[in-house]
């Protein structure tokens, strides 16, 4: 797996192919279009002396090194980028061991909480009708991550890449360059609206409006990667759209997957997106 995670990210030449550096993390949020709170999780080589930094201990996840608040590693070229984008209401701390084995590998990884859509402040709009919101987190966080004086110097904004779980699989693909049926993405949205399960008062207020989720595309990431890619066609993503990605793509899932099972999912965007993998 290791090897399809550098090559998904489409800068094996230039990133280290073992581990290499200890892993910092560092905790940062920042406000974007005014109130848009958004909170990442960085990982990225650090600069560690012994004892000089703090262990940061995750639950269920005690073998990771984790240095909390550790300076980067600094000297020779800038480093490739990854955006991970987390599963439906869960977070991307849940994912740390994926960024712990990237940035031990060179890399600088940034695993978000997505806007009203994470495991710690969540709604039916964001979960559901205005899907169209992950992408855009993905890209505010580039912009914001790029401009910034301390992550702006590190990042090499040449190689930027994107990788999801789930949900976040279908958002890399879809911020990558695939692009969705407006019609079957209102059929999707008029779903959530006529759910007998969402209270009244939550569904009136779920949107009907493909508009926004037709341009998500952001041209600066050069590669994807998705893992169990789930509700690919159940929201949109047809044939014409995934062959709308022109970047290198990876996509894996288990053979046995049933919360997104790979014929709909992943095996399909695989076979329409010209530059994708299985």
């Amino acid at each position: 797996m290791s090897a399809a995670l550098l090559a998904a990210a489409h800068t094996a030449t230039s990133a280290q192919t073992s581990a290499a550096f200890p892993v910092g993390m560092q905790q940062l949020d920042y406000v974007a279009d005014g109130n848009r709170h958004l909170a990442v999780t960085m990982f990225y080589p650090a600069a560690v002396r012994e004892r000089a930094a703090a262990r940061f201990v995750m639950p269920f996840f005690s073998n990771l090194e984790l240095y909390n608040d550790a300076e980067p590693a600094t000297g020779g070229a800038k480093r490739p980028l990854v955006m991970f984008s987390h599963g439906r209401g869960s977070n991307g701390l849940y994912y740390a061991w994926f960024a712990e084995f990237l940035a031990a590998r060179g890399y600088i990884v940034v695993a978000l909480n997505h806007y009203r859509a994470n495991t710690y402040d969540s709604t039916i709009a964001y979960l559901a009708n205005k899907l169209w919101q992950r992408p855009r987190d993905i890209s505010l966080t580039i912009s914001y991550l790029l401009n910034n004086p301390s992550w702006g110097r590190l990042i090499d904004a040449s190689r930027i890449g994107v990788a999801g779980h789930s949900q976040g699989g279908f958002t890399a693909l879809w911020v990558a360059g695939t692009t969705i049926n407006p019609e079957k993405y209102l059929a999707f949205q008029r779903g959530w609206r006529n759910n007998q399960m969402v209270p009244d008062y939550l569904r009136n207020e779920l949107p009907l409006d493909a508009s926004p989720a037709l341009d998500v595309h952001d041209k600066r990431i050069k590669a994807a990667f998705a893992m169990a890619p789930g509700i690919v066609q159940a929201f949109g993503m047809d044939e014409a759209g995934l062959r709308q990605l022109k970047v290198p793509a990876y996509i894996t899932v288990g053979a046995a997957d049933t919360q997104a099972p790979p014929a709909e999912n992943a095996e399909f965007a695989a076979r329409h997106a010209e530059h994708a993998e299985l």
